[in-house]
């Protein structure tokens, strides 16, 4: 009886040690930073995340628990290359993530990753960077047919991609 007992908790031992080496090896192949993964929606299948505070819902790619307890949003734009240093646009998708995942861990992130095809940027989460996202999210709460946002230009195979070009004073024109 003791020896089948001792052969079980080697059983179970051992497929919890298979079981972390997988995770492992899958976190060091993603490239992710230390932590443990807690989101991913890499393969367009993870549930939309939501701010309580905010009218903003979105997705990244992955977030990682770091080992200080603070989420690390993982953005991939595995399109773009040769980049010298990150779109603006994308910084703010990033910092949008982090304002999101303030409602979901006890503490707030202090950064988050943006990976290019060919290299990858840190991006600080500052409380400027944070207030620059709620003035967007204002700013867009605040458009309307009637108050469209000011835009100069638009490359025309957005506009014909995007859902508003019938009520967009640019995108009617493309």
């Amino acid at each position: 009886m003791l020896i089948a007992i001792a052969l079980i908790i080697l059983v179970v031992n051992e497929r919890r040690v298979q079981r972390e080496r997988v995770i492992r090896e899958r976190h060091r192949a993603l490239g992710l930073p230390e932590g443990r993964l807690v989101y991913e929606d890499a393969d367009g299948r993870g549930e939309p995340l939501s701010s309580v505070d905010y009218p903003l819902v979105g997705k990244p790619d992955y977030v990682v628990e770091a080992p200080d307890g603070r989420p690390v949003p993982v953005e991939l734009k595995l399109s773009v290359e040769g980049a010298a240093a990150p779109y603006s646009n994308h910084i703010v998708q990033v910092a949008a993530y982090c304002l999101i995942l303030e409602d979901y861990f006890e503490q707030a992130p202090t950064h988050g990753i943006l990976r290019y095809a060919d290299c990858e940027f840190t991006i600080e989460y500052t409380p400027a960077l944070r207030k620059k996202v709620i003035k967007l999210l204002t700013f867009m709460a605040q458009c309307s047919e009637q108050a469209p946002p000011p835009l100069k230009s638009q490359k025309a195979a957005k506009c014909r991609a995007c859902t508003f070009q019938a009520m967009c004073p640019i995108g009617r024109t493309k």
